[in-house]
């Protein structure tokens, strides 16, 4: 009688999540047990050129393992760095990938994930801002400690996470690489109303960063952005006031603004409509 024992034992190994290799220790595990990091940083990847490194995986190989460490329900594992050849892996079809275990903290988490994007200069300004963001309100980091940390200037932690002033049109159309971060430094000199005005500006006119803070200079002194003075309102107010006989109030921003006139009663609005129809006969 020929017993199948060998075959049932392969079947069951070829369940397990991992294997590790005799001759060169290294860890290979199945792909459908890794998951996304989920303080990945990288919010878009370019599909062209994840084919091109799915290519130089079948040709060459794996080169460097991915860093996962063990999911906290024991489900599989989570994925550190390497996003990319995780990717291109899959595109490749592997089943499975060497990698690299370690047990971090969530912080270290995403540290990792960011120094290697950085590093890599794989992030966009967007998505580095982001990160910033999230070491400094969800793991409770100052400015100088993620400066030190990514061992860059404070400046440029500081410069990069003004960008999450601009308007999320704006910031959209820098992570598509639509605009430049050096364009969003100029876009940054105007009023929100105004910012996606001048990035489609910057667009459809080709617009270089020097001719686009050329243009925010010339932009905020242009008269019909003024802003009106006090004494001005207040003289449009009364002005007003005396030829309508109501309350008025003048609302400006940035050269932009509304004249809120208040009734009181039925009758008053008739007095209001009546002088309309007046101008409208002159």
């Amino acid at each position: 009688m020929k017993f199948e024992l060998g075959r049932g034992l392969d079947s069951l190994i070829s369940k397990l999540p991992e294997s590790i290799s005799s001759d060169t220790g290294i860890t290979t595990v199945k792909i459908e047990f890794i998951h996304p990091n989920k303080y990945q940083p990288r919010k878009l990847f370019d599909r062209e050129k994840l084919e091109e490194l799915a290519k130089s995986i079948e040709e060459n190989g794996i080169i460097q393992p991915i860093i996962v460490t063990k999911s906290k329900d024991e489900d599989g594992y989570e994925l550190i760095a390497g996003e990319r050849r995780l990717e291109a892996c899959k595109i490749a079809g592997f089943e499975e990938i060497p990698v690299i275990i370690r047990s971090v903290s969530p912080k270290e988490q995403l540290l990792y994930a960011i120094i290697e994007n950085v590093q890599r200069e794989d992030l966009n300004a967007i998505e580095e801002a982001l990160a910033y963001k999230q070491l400094i309100e969800e793991f409770e980091m100052s400015q100088p400690e993620v400066a030190e940390l990514m061992g860059r200037d404070r400046t440029t932690i500081t410069n990069t996470l003004r960008l999450l002033k601009l308007v999320p049109l704006v910031q959209k159309m820098l992570l598509e690489s639509e605009i430049s971060a050096g364009h969003c430094r100029a876009i940054l000199q105007l009023p929100e109303e105004e910012q996606l005005t001048f990035a489609k500006k910057i667009v459809n006119d080709h617009l270089s960063v020097r001719k686009a803070e050329e243009l925010a200079q010339s932009w905020n002194a242009s008269p019909a952005k003024k802003k009106l003075t006090f004494v001005r309102r207040k003289e449009i107010e009364t002005l007003l006031k005396s030829q309508l006989n109501l309350k008025i109030k003048v609302e400006e921003k940035n050269g932009k603004g509304k004249v809120v006139i208040q009734y009181s009663n039925e009758t008053e609005l008739n007095k209001l409509l009546e002088v309309i129809k007046k101008s409208d006969n002159v």
